[in-house]
């Protein structure tokens, strides 16, 4: 940075000595300065002013910068949360009008949230409305919670209408689930042959254990009982195809 003259706009200037008097009149971000033309003796700011300066802007230039990059992060964040919410809403809305597979959908998040939605009872009403109003995944859920005594009283009976209605509409689980009570004699009488014809239906959608339950029932029937049984489940399966053709 050039310095000039105020007197007479000459360049050849040079630094000057501070007076004794002048140390506590000026400040240190000045430095004096006289012109070899004129004579004249004028205060400059210093190279330190022009640094404080500098890092000044710097420092503001970076705050305005870290402002808006949290501004960013803040609306980021808040964007999802406000769809989340909308989304939610909805989900609410058609739960009311007693779409079983929103209503399904509800009690998965009031049971299974962390957060403000955890609410178990509200999770229990919603999915036993879902499973009244004929989801099969909430009628699985409902009868295997009933049968373990899981958010509920434990009750064989009422475990054994909802994986029977599940089960009926072709859900694996339901119906491996169901083989496991008819083999046991829970909430029904004893079984085999029914267990086998669950177990055999689990076992044709590859649920995991359902083709060794199947096998290890089959060698406890007589050869009428297992035709009777491979019978009645082929009629439920192709029952069951012919449900889901016509709700696609």
């Amino acid at each position: 940075m050039f310095s000039k003259c105020p007197a007479c706009g000459s360049l050849n200037v040079r630094r000057s000595t501070i007076h004794r008097e002048e140390r506590s009149e000026n400040p240190r971000l000045h430095s004096p300065y006289r012109c070899r033309d004129c004579g004249e003796r004028f205060w400059v700011l210093s190279k330190r002013a022009n640094y404080v300066v500098g890092l000044a802007v710097v420092v503001l230039v970076a705050g305005a910068f870290a402002w808006n990059v949290v501004a960013v992060q803040d609306n980021s964040r808040d964007q999802p949360r406000a769809e989340a919410i909308a989304e939610f809403t909805e989900l609410i809305k058609r739960a009311e009008s007693d779409d079983p597979v929103a209503e399904y959908k509800v009690s998965r998040i009031y049971a299974r949230s962390n957060g403000a939605l955890s609410d178990k009872k509200k999770g229990q009403s919603w999915l036993e409305r879902a499973a009244q109003h004929g989801n099969s995944d909430a009628q699985y859920e409902l009868g295997k919670a009933l049968r373990e005594g899981a958010g509920t009283v434990q009750d064989y009976q009422r475990a054994v209408k909802w994986l029977q209605e599940a089960a009926m509409s072709g859900n694996p689980d339901a119906q491996y689930a169901l083989g496991e009570m008819y083999r046991a004699g829970m909430g029904v009488p004893a079984d085999n042959a029914k267990a086998y014809m669950w177990f055999n239906l689990a076992a044709a959608r590859d649920v995991a254990g359902a083709a060794a339950q199947r096998d290890s029932v089959l060698r406890l029937l007589s050869a009428t009982e297992i035709l009777e049984a491979q019978s009645e489940a082929r009629n439920l399966s192709q029952a069951a195809a012919k449900q889901s053709a016509r709700a696609q």
